[in-house]
């Protein structure tokens, strides 16, 4: 008869597997590919170079896109290497993480600058060659996406040989989505950049922007149905022999001047607590520059308009009604005696 029973060997595979309970090692080929499409676009060619501090002859090459683990992160990096961590904001948000070589990125940013540059001059300028970068990354990545974007660099220190990075202070995640681009100048100034990104926020996502797309194809599918039975329904009406309906004429209302009078104000009500500029204008004159000139104190402008005219009433140098001063205790005032209708001065508030 067959013995049924394990072995030690197996029993210890099986505990062994049973046990493993790790996150998958790997975003799946799908979100992958929604992250690789992204970002190639936004960071490929010279889409994520509009900014005015790279010249014509920088160019990006790649990125190239692998997954890896935390604990083989920076095992391609030659250290010392400059690290930077940054995020990008807004509907898209995500940690990040760049790493480049130091030798490489001083000579690149002290040819941006054009100028001899001390060594704390070159680390500003690597930082601020970075935020231009990615800013311009996340604006292409806006135009892709259609939903606002914006980056921020936290901080960046330099990463000596035997030094570590500490990833508990800045993610938990223990997968991430590595690019791998080259930046140059011309050919002859050359600097790898690797920029990872935390594979939990990379599936978030992938899976939004697949989301998307497959709501508007929704959209297309149900507009393409429903002009099909648009048409259907067209070819297949005279075909039908039940009664036909009644055509009745349509009452519609009114919309004249008065309606139109009493309805509008409503319309500002939100806006009755705006102030206006209100001033009552005795008359005008024109002088030349000569007479203007010649004013004293006790001269006498002769206005434009004779003595008992009314008095024009503006809202904001628009004319809207006239009136008559009064004097009111020891202030002069102005008494109404003509006045545009509501609709009028509706229009004139515009």
């Amino acid at each position: 008869m067959k013995d049924e029973r394990l072995s030690p060997e197996e029993i210890q595979g099986l505990l062994n597997s049973s046990g493993n309970t790790a996150e998958p090692p790997a975003l799946s080929e799908s979100e992958l590919v929604v992250l690789k499409e992204l970002f190639c676009t936004a960071l490929g060619g010279s889409a994520a170079l509009r900014h005015p501090l790279f010249p014509a002859t920088a160019a990006i090459t790649g990125p190239t896109w692998t997954v890896k683990s935390k604990e083989v992160l920076f095992t391609e990096n030659e250290t010392p290497v400059y690290i930077a961590l940054g995020e990008f904001t807004g509907p898209i948000k995500m940690p990040q993480i760049v790493t480049m070589d130091q030798v490489a990125a001083d000579q690149l940013a002290a040819e941006l600058g054009s100028i001899e540059h001390k060594p704390t001059d070159l680390f500003e300028d690597v930082q601020n060659m970075l935020t231009h970068l990615f800013h311009s990354a996340a604006d292409a990545l806006s135009m892709l996406t259609g939903q606002g974007a914006g980056y921020s660099l936290s901080g960046m220190d330099i990463l000596g040989a035997g030094q570590t990075f500490p990833f508990t202070h800045f993610t938990k995640e223990q997968w991430f989505a590595e690019a791998l681009f080259t930046l140059s100048l011309g050919g002859h100034q050359n600097v790898s950049i690797r920029m990872y990104l935390p594979a939990g926020p990379c599936r978030e996502l992938a899976e939004e922007l697949a989301g998307c797309k497959r709501a508007e194809e929704a959209e297309e599918t149900q507009a393409m149905a429903s002009n099909e039975n648009h048409e259907t329904g067209k070819t297949s009406q005279p075909e039908r022999t039940e009664q036909a309906p009644t055509v009745q004429s349509v009452q519609f209302s009114s919309f004249d001047e008065v309606a139109r009078e009493q309805t509008a104000p409503n319309n500002l009500d939100m806006l009755l607590d705006i102030p206006l500029q209100v001033t009552v204008e005795l008359g005008r004159t024109k002088r030349m520059v000569k007479e203007i000139l010649e004013m004293s104190q006790g001269s006498i402008v002769e206005l434009d308009k004779l003595a008992g005219e009314p008095v024009d009433i503006l809202i904001n140098n628009k004319l809207i009604a006239v009136g008559e001063v009064v004097v009111i205790d020891e202030n002069f005032g102005v008494r109404v005696t003509d006045i545009l209708s509501t609709a009028e001065r509706i229009s004139k508030l515009r």
